[in-house]
């Protein structure tokens, strides 16, 4: 074996262990899948909020609405629809004003108006989660109406 192809080896040996050695996540007792945190990079999800971000004392009296905006505002961006829509129907006053906007579920329920967050009190929460247009389809269908979905996990 040439000096090349073995120092070749041992260099593709070297990276595969080390990417192996920051994949260790862990779960607190009870959490679900999606709250499984990676140890070895401390880095958060940036479409979660979790409860230790909540705990925080200056968002101590915060509503879950004010909680989003200083956090993660980007949840609030709002990004247009992802279908043509149908002049016809447009011609005649049939246009869903609310398609691609973002919405909220809390608890997993209906979907609603994203200012409704502001009146849920951030200190009963444990888990605010940004759902993709796509993602927020496959679990409320059409309800997501095309848009994304904060979807809030209380006590």
């Amino acid at each position: 074996m040439s000096t090349t192809f073995r120092g070749t080896w041992l260099l593709l040996a070297a990276c595969a262990a080390c990417s192996r050695s920051g994949s260790t996540t862990r779960s607190e007792p009870g959490a679900s899948p999606e709250a499984a945190t990676s140890v070895a990079s401390g880095r958060r999800d940036r479409n979660v909020i979790t409860r230790d971000e909540l705990a925080d004392p200056s968002l101590s009296g915060r509503n879950v609405l004010e909680v989003v905006r200083l956090l993660r505002p980007q949840f609030l961006t709002v990004r247009g629809t992802h279908t043509v829509q149908d002049t016809a129907t447009a011609r005649r006053g049939v246009v869903d004003q609310d398609a691609g906007k973002v919405h909220a579920s809390i608890d997993g329920t209906r979907i609603v108006s994203v200012e409704e967050l502001a009146g849920v009190t951030a200190s009963t929460v444990v888990e605010i989660r940004f759902l993709t247009p796509s993602q927020a389809m496959q679990r409320f269908g059409g309800a997501a109406r095309e848009g994304p979905v904060i979807l809030v996990k209380t006590n």
